[in-house]
């Protein structure tokens, strides 16, 4: 009786567990086979779904992050079987639970990519054959589990035979079900062979000249093409939008009228221009490049004239300043020349960065050694230092500034507040030329520390809170080439110090305002008080609420 309960419990526990794996299996099959009967696209649209609708369109964001992990475990078995016959049998895979994995991988993550096809914003035809492959990849990596699994515990030979070329074939059909997806996302890579792009530079090189261009084809369809279409053209369509046509612009999409010719308060293309970039609805989105105000100029014009397809511009008569906009315009070859333009500064831009972190390295381990925590980068991309002594107020002294000599001109932020520095430990900051933030509040600095403070360079916020410094002080400080925002309250200042220097700090934008207007032969921008639009407005606070210009 013993024997017999002692052997029940030593069932490993896939055998013991075959039968309910077998069936949960085959279920899962059915119903992931059954899935694109389930739902239609659009009841996920973020702009129009319940709170349902909304989990759904949430979670089928995540979609292009689990799509690899069965990618990646399908390849192990790959490899490792490959190396079972290469080695003609010496290399005995145990692939089972990499099978399993991929499988179990391969479910999420085609739900979560059928829950992303339900948001809509996709051309049915274009997304057909991948729904079409996901679905029968996975169908097939549960089926390719379940027969190496049958195989592993019943050990029938016609599983084993039957595992290999199935494997195979689910393997096939993931890279036609990837290749699909990675063309809507990305594009088709086939159009990126090098004998393709040079044929289509020949071809551009052999164009002729337009000299009277059609508004719509060579203008604003270019405009379009470099802002817009990607996100709404034949192989993609946001909010069911196409603009790669008049056509299709005219017809709109789900939600809003795209162009209203003659209308430019009806037509979205406009208008959503204007919205916030935060918004939603803000296009182009955040993250993709920006109309400019000219290419705005252009389509609003376009717009305004009834958006004619087959006009010319002799046929009408082109306003100056739309003119001047369309000769901004960049072509094909402009545009290309300025990204690989920009790929070789950020080129060089990341080798100076290394070189300036090399540099920097050990004194970054002397000053952390000394303060830990106290020398950080502004940010990972970045190559400036923040320095601060948050940590060590009590014990950190005007000689322990000489520890940050080295790498004086890399520090962009320096917080020294409640410390013992005096205007002595201040004289020693002359070195920080690239100094953008500097903290002195509740320090026993006065008048003149502004001596030195005046020839910081690149100097923007200045927090004198709770010092010594007057209005002599401040005087030193009107004439700084960067200085904006000041942090005087409790300090010795009075309320007409504190406004004179916010003058001279404002009369200083408005020079450059003006100067630079100048010299882009153009009149200064003004609000509707007639005040100078000013790139940088400054600040000097005294109290709360601020001092501000009237």
């Amino acid at each position: 009786m013993n024997n017999k309960l002692e052997n029940s419990t030593d069932v490993p526990l896939e055998k013991k567990y075959y039968n309910v794996v077998l069936i949960i299996g085959l279920i899962v099959a059915i119903l992931v086979a059954c899935m694109p009967l389930m739902g239609s696209p659009g009841i996920a649209d973020p702009k129009t779904a319940e709170t349902g609708g909304l989990w759904i369109n949430f979670l089928g964001r995540f979609h292009p992050l689990l799509l690899h992990l069965p990618i990646g475990a399908l390849m192990l078995v790959f490899c490792m079987e490959g190396l079972g016959l290469v080695t003609k049998g010496k290399y005995k895979p145990k692939t089972t639970l990499a099978v399993a994995f991929a499988a179990a991988t391969a479910v999420l993550a085609v739900v979560l990519g059928y829950f992303w096809y339900l948001t809509g914003g996709y051309n049915e035809e274009t997304i057909a054959d991948h729904k079409r492959d996901g679905v029968i990849f996975t169908v097939l990596m549960i089926i390719t589990f379940l027969v190496k699994y049958t195989a592993d515990i019943k050990g029938a030979k016609v599983m084993k035979m039957a595992y290999l070329p199935l494997l195979a074939v689910t393997g096939v059909t993931m890279m036609s079900a990837g290749h699909e997806g990675g063309e809507m996302s990305h594009g088709d890579p086939l159009n990126h062979l090098p004998s393709k792009i040079a044929a289509e530079r020949e071809a551009e090189n052999n164009k002729p000249i337009v000299t009277d261009p059609v508004i719509y084809t060579n203008i604003v369809h270019s405009i379009l093409e470099n802002k817009c279409i990607s996100c709404h053209g034949e192989d993609k369509q946001k909010g069911d939008l196409r603009m790669d046509s008049l056509a299709a612009m005219l017809e709109g999409g789900s939600d809003e009228i795209c162009i209203e010719p003659g209308d430019v308060e009806e037509s979205f293309m406009l208008t959503s221009l204007d919205l916030p970039l935060d918004d939603d609805m803000h296009m182009p989105p955040k993250a993709k490049p920006q109309i400019t105000p000219e290419e705005k100029a252009i389509l609003t014009w376009w717009v305004e004239m009834g958006a004619p397809e087959n006009t010319k511009i002799s046929e009408v008569k082109v306003p100056v300043e739309i003119t001047a906009a369309i000769a901004t315009l960049k072509t094909p070859e402009e545009r290309e020349a300025i990204r690989v333009a920009k790929l070789k500064q950020e080129e060089v831009y990341a080798a100076k960065s290394a070189a300036t972190r090399e540099r920097i390295k050990s004194s970054w381990v002397i000053v952390n050694n000394k303060f830990p925590g106290s020398l950080s980068y502004s940010s990972q991309e970045d190559t400036s230092l923040t320095f601060t002594t948050v940590s060590y107020r009590k014990s950190f002294t005007e000689a322990d500034l000489d520890i940050l000599s080295d790498i004086a001109a890399d520090i962009a932020e320096l917080d020294l507040s409640s410390t013992v520095i005096t205007d002595a430990g201040v004289a020693k900051l002359k070195g920080f030329t690239g100094l953008k933030s500097l903290k002195l509040n509740e320090t026993k600095v006065s008048d003149e520390a502004m001596n030195t403070i005046a020839e910081l360079p690149a100097l923007e916020k200045l927090n004198l809170y709770g010092t010594m410094v007057s209005d002599s002080g401040l005087q030193m400080l009107q004439a700084h080439p960067t200085l904006e925002k000041v942090y005087l309250w409790s300090s010795k200042a009075t309320d007409a110090g504190a406004e004179a220097l916010l003058a001279k700090l404002i009369e200083r934008e408005e020079s450059k305002v003006i100067a630079k207007a100048k010299e882009d032969g153009t009149e200064p921008v003004k609000d509707k008080d007639g005040n100078l639009v000013l790139d940088s407005t400054p600040e000097v606070l005294l109290g709360v609420p601020s001092t501000t210009a009237k």
